[in-house]
């Protein structure tokens, strides 16, 4: 090879490379921007009003079905996202809880048998009523002079 087209080589490479890396630095740049809007507009725009339902069994899944049945009927426009998560236990039945922001604030020992799911799901919407009322309250007196609720 003579020396034209050496150099002729050594200019490719180096060109390709130096547009790669700029390319792949814009994009970076792009991408740092896209994800913080995305990041901003999901938590602007959070879905509210969710049960949702972490239950496996039919004796949980009978719990999930009369628990939103009745917490819809009293309190149909929901703001607050609730969890009902069940653990099944080894003899039989089952430990339902319902969770609000990662806190449980109710939790009962279930039995199979679909009147006591019915009736332990009027207990649980009676409890995460008045759990929702207090927690309402408290974070409407609560004091935001130096941190914001969120920061809490």
């Amino acid at each position: 090879m003579n020396l034209k087209n050496i150099s002729l080589i050594i200019f490719v490479i180096t060109s390709f490379t130096s547009q790669h890396v700029f390319s792949s630095e814009s994009s970076f740049e792009n991408k740092e921007e896209i994800e913080s809007k995305t990041d901003a507009y999901i938590l602007e725009n959070e879905v509210d009003g969710l049960i949702i339902d972490r239950t496996m069994t039919r004796l949980g899944d009978d719990f999930y079905f009369f628990f939103s049945q009745y917490l819809n009927e009293r309190h149909g426009s929901l703001k607050e996202n609730l969890t009902v998560k069940e653990r099944p236990t080894a003899l039989s039945g089952s430990i339902i809880s319902v969770l609000h922001r990662e806190r449980v604030i109710y939790r009962t020992a279930l039995s199979p048998g679909r009147k006591q799911a019915e009736n332990k799901a009027k207990a649980a919407m009676n409890a995460v009523t008045s759990y929702l009322i207090r927690w309402k309250a408290q974070l409407s007196y609560q004091d935001t002079f130096d941190l914001e609720r969120d920061e809490f």
